[in-house]
């Protein structure tokens, strides 16, 4: 089962991608040129084989590369050229794209508990409607309010329309948490790559800070 891969499921929540830089840079001079980008508050980094790793504890909101809270990056060539390829992982973009599941949950949760209560309800009604099958005399009007035009009274044994309860939980509230956090993962997926990209590319374009 260890050896079992699920691409589809893994893409949700890792990111991968390469940004190219000046070929005479070696690893070490180009994970230099990265450092600053890295080294946070709550960040631990390693370096072995030729690869940088890093993870990061509760970073904080100006930690540039606070949503990849762990990854792995290395320099790979091919001919003359040569790019920094990354490999990393996002708590943020997993827990939104679990979040809009959970709404749903909550959504019906709301719809099965509307329908536990109109059952409730209906055999409630039902047991009461025994007592009201015998008809009632419907009231007369005395001839004087007849003649100034009162209206008739209401037969108590037609019902009146009534509107259809939809119940007393609403599940639009968790339809609309979920789609909103089906709209962040996506804006996510697609955003948090590109800039990360970006300022990848503008931390390699610098000198080596001594």
């Amino acid at each position: 089962m260890a050896g079992i891969k699920l691409p589809l499921i893994d893409n949700i929540w890792r990111v991968r991608g390469a940004v190219p830089i000046d070929p005479a840079l070696s690893a070490e001079e180009a994970f230099a040129r990265i450092d600053p980008l890295l080294r946070t508050t709550g960040t631990t980094m390693s370096q072995e084989a030729g690869a940088l790793t890093y993870s990061k504890h509760n970073p904080a909101a100006q930690d540039k590369l606070a949503t990849f809270t762990r990854g792995r990056l290395w320099v790979e060539r091919a001919g003359a050229g040569a790019v920094l390829r990354f490999d990393l992982f996002s708590h943020a973009l997993l827990a939104c794209f679990l979040a809009p599941l959970l709404f749903l949950g909550f959504a019906q949760a709301a719809i099965a508990l509307n329908a536990w209560d109109a059952a409730s309800a209906e055999a409630s009604e039902k047991s009461a409607k025994k007592e009201d099958e015998k008809p009632k005399p419907v009231k007369q009007l005395n001839p004087v309010d007849v003649f100034l035009g009162a209206p008739a009274p209401e037969d108590p044994s037609k019902k009146k329309d009534e509107k259809k309860d939809e119940g007393r939980h609403s599940p639009e509230e968790a339809y609309f948490m979920a789609g909103l956090f089906a709209v962040i993962y996506l804006v996510g997926r697609w955003l948090e790559p590109w800039l990360l990209r970006r300022r990848l590319r503008a931390a390699l374009a610098l000198p080596t800070t001594s």
